[in-house]
């Protein structure tokens, strides 16, 4: 044979397909975390939020140069609020797209609107994994990156329509795309090899980083270029370009894959883990166990860092450091940046200690699960810098550097059990 039975000449069919995840979790993540920084393009500053502290703090103007800070104790705290804000928003309009804010909305609006994803997101991802039980990761996917395309190519008219409108319809693309993660484990369950999958699961997942890197810099810069309208057209329309390639080019197994090699069908037919379809789920036991209650905690409190960073890290950029537009955009993708470099070099290592040691999984996993201890301190750590912009985007780079191993460790475990954490 010209090629072996784990590779097809060229790249591999699984692996492909775990490219193409990575390309679907891009538009997911694009779709979820472009909104946080379109927001602040979208609104008008004013001196006088009520109740936003943050424009009475002394992080001011973040500039290459000429920055000012106020030491004159006899100047009244009302000048210095004035003078400051002055200064700032003349930095703001020279160097971002203050000219394309339409909207004046106080940060508790703001922080709802940011947030109305996520109100829908929660509701449909159990019944994701039970569509793609039924109908297959491949239909519900296509059907999630078509709604969510349309949707986001109709943000712009629901803003113009008022808050409420456009919360709606971030509640519905929330809603339509609970079922991604869902229905990408269900189809990697189906494709992914025991001695592969931290390597499969990275690459499907380095899809999130790349996306909020997408859903940061780019946006930024396609902001700046032609205003935040446009910008969210242009993420509809690939969005669309996507739902084409991924129905054309994904399955939902290897046996209904028509391009398929006939040897890499029977290598991963030999060597996947089979799931007994008929055996019945012991609801009482599952809830009752203290087992599955840890691995949804340490789950949330993982998930509570990542998303607390994709929705407030824009704002905080904005409102606390000041970084105009495209500083934002750039800075704020930096941390990302950092955890997919984690990702991709402790899925290495970890898939190299399970093959040559005698480690069992769950204590690997439980090692990479202490790492979220080195997250927390950093995140309260940046509470404390106050203006240090430098030291605040190395605690946050540090804290994303620590978070990477939890995807080649903590959701190594097996797709088709929830009981693989403790294998």
């Amino acid at each position: 044979m010209a090629c072996s039975q784990k590779m097809t000449c060229g790249m591999s069919t699984r692996y492909s397909l775990a490219v193409l995840l990575m390309g679907v979790l891009i538009h997911f993540l694009t779709l979820r975390s472009n909104f946080s920084i379109i927001v602040v393009a979208m609104v008008k500053h004013s001196p006088n939020y009520e109740g936003n502290g943050s424009r009475e703090n002394e992080c001011y103007a973040n500039t290459t140069e000429n920055i000012k800070y106020f030491t004159n104790e006899s100047i009244t705290p009302e000048l210095r609020a004035i003078s400051l804000y002055n200064e700032t928003e003349i930095f703001r309009h020279e160097n971002s797209t203050e000219h394309h804010s339409q909207f004046s909305w106080d940060p508790i609006t703001q922080g709802r609107i940011i947030g109305a994803y996520s109100y829908g997101h929660v509701f449909s991802q159990v019944m994701g994994g039970f569509l793609e039980a039924r109908f297959g990761g491949k239909k519900v996917l296509g059907l999630s990156i078509l709604l969510s395309s349309v949707l986001t190519l109709l943000t712009p008219a629901a803003a113009f329509a008022g808050e409420w409108w456009l919360f709606v319809v971030r509640v519905v693309v929330g809603f339509v795309q609970g079922v991604v993660y869902p229905s990408a484990f269900g189809i990697l369950s189906k494709w992914s090899l025991p001695s592969e999958r931290s390597r499969l699961i990275t690459i499907v997942f380095l899809g999130e980083t790349l996306g909020v890197i997408v859903g940061f810099s780019l946006t930024a810069r396609l902001i700046t270029q032609f205003g935040w309208a446009v910008t969210l057209y242009i993420t509809g329309v690939t969005g669309l370009v996507l739902c084409c390639i991924w129905c054309l080019l994904a399955f939902d197994s290897p046996a209904v894959h028509p391009r398929i090699s006939e040897a890499e069908r029977t290598y991963i037919d030999a060597n996947l883990e089979k799931t007994k379809t008929d055996k019945k789920i012991p609801w009482v036991k599952l809830f009752l166990s203290a087992h599955l209650w840890v691995l949804i905690y340490i789950h949330c409190t993982e998930c509570w860092g990542f998303f607390l960073m994709l929705t407030s890290l824009p704002l905080y950029m904005d409102t606390i450091l000041n970084f105009n537009i495209d500083a934002n955009g750039a800075l704020s993708s930096l941390p990302y940046l950092t955890q997919m470099a984690s990702r991709i070099l402790s899925s290495l290592i970890i898939d190299t200690v399970i093959k040559q040691s005698d480690f069992k999984k769950v204590s690997i996993r439980k090692t990479c699960t202490l790492a979220l201890v080195g997250v927390a301190a950093c995140l309260v750590a940046v509470g404390h810098v106050r203006c240090d912009s430098t030291a605040a985007i190395a605690m946050l780079c540090l804290a994303t550097v620590m978070s990477g191993v939890m995807i080649p460790g903590f959701f190594h475990a097996s797709p088709n059990s929830c009981w693989g954490f403790l294998e």
